[in-house]
């Protein structure tokens, strides 16, 4: 029984579990618009407001929607908040969803060395934000799933089955930093995050694999809306080792997923063109996008910080293969270890990655 059939993918209902099949379709959206918006920080709600409104958010979410708000919690590092979504930005995010009419929750997926509970909220500074404004989170990785076979992957991708639905709308928000394996981690690598499957080192264990997989899950969880938002960026070895360029004070906003990560690599200093699951999403082609008038591009001095510690393809070449040998420990073994020596992590970045 067929569950789904979008210009996406097809779902089917096959005893009692879901398979879905992609189809081949352009992920490119046709809008080319990117705003960049400062951050008033002593009116966050504001800012975060008049960026949508500058977008046509209206047009994207009606009264009664279901908006899912996917952050980037699992990825970052506790108490390094440059490392994770904001709360405060994403409190500012459900208040407008709610203004637009759109019924929000906020949701993460389990990563490969942690799980998203009640701890790791309250460390993140989101339990009692959503408690406050009565906002539901869902864990991605508890909820049905879809196995889904998607096109220049050699194994299917387990994806919930609640950011499938038609019907659902979703933003992306992360912050934007770089990252040591796949170059920036934006709009389209924070959708790999919401991958169901916790025992996420299955994606890396083909040496191309990963970027095939951070691909596939934007396509297939193609963003509504795109933000990429921090009061201080993260630059160098992300997300482990980052150091925090103060007063960065932006919101990247867009409809394509895409265009906004290539503002993003830009102002980080990495060029898109080595980005290769951006390159997989645009068939290797040189994308344009168009700056909103309004749009504020950091000044020099901020560009030059972040780019004085910018990760480059070297980098890159350097730590996938020095790093390669941890994705073949036992899942297990990673969900109960990693955790533990998490405020080693911590402790360097606080000694050793001052302010840029």
């Amino acid at each position: 029984m067929i569950r789904y059939d979008t210009p996406k993918f097809k779902v089917e209902v096959k005893d009692g579990k879901l398979f879905g099949q992609e189809k081949k379709f352009e992920p490119l959206k046709e809008d080319k618009e990117v705003l960049i918006q400062q951050i008033d920080k002593k009116n966050i709600k504001n800012s975060v407001s008049a960026a949508f409104n500058k977008i046509g958010a209206q047009e994207i979410i009606q009264g009664g929607d279901i908006v899912a708000i996917k952050v980037n919690l699992g990825g970052g590092i506790d108490h390094v908040p440059t490392t994770y979504s904001d709360p405060q930005i994403c409190e500012s995010i459900i208040n407008k969803v709610r203004k637009l009419g759109g019924k929000p929750f906020v949701c993460e997926a389990n990563m490969r060395a942690r799980i998203i509970n009640e701890k790791l909220l309250k460390i993140r500074g989101y339990w009692k934000m959503l408690e406050k404004n009565h906002c539901k989170f869902v864990n991605l990785s508890e909820q049905s799933s879809v196995m889904m076979k998607c096109l220049n992957l050699d194994i299917p991708l387990k994806l919930p089955e609640i950011l499938l639905k038609p019907d659902v709308k979703i933003i992306s928000f992360a912050p934007p930093k770089h990252h040591w394996e796949c170059g920036i981690t934006c709009n389209q690598k924070n959708m790999y995050g919401a991958i169901s499957e916790f025992k996420k080192s299955i994606y890396h264990r083909k040496y191309s694999r990963i970027d095939n997989a951070v691909a596939a899950a934007a396509r297939m969880m193609s963003p509504d809306i795109n933000i990429l938002a921090a009061f201080d960026l993260g630059t160098g070895v992300g997300p482990h080792f980052i150091y925090p360029v103060k007063n960065f004070n932006r919101i990247l906003i867009s409809k394509d997923m895409i265009r906004g990560d290539k503002v993003a690599s830009e102002i980080l200093g990495y060029p898109f063109k080595k980005v290769k699951y951006a390159m997989i999403n645009t068939n290797n082609k040189d994308i344009k996008y168009k700056l909103h008038p309004d749009s504020s591009w950091p000044d020099d001095i901020i560009i030059k910080r972040i780019q004085h510690y910018a990760f480059d393809r070297g980098g890159v070449n350097f730590w996938k293969p020095t790093l390669y040998f941890q994705y073949f420990l036992p899942h297990y073994f990673q969900i109960w270890f990693f955790p533990k020596i998490e405020f080693f992590f911590t402790w360097i970045n606080r000694e050793f990655y001052e302010y840029a």
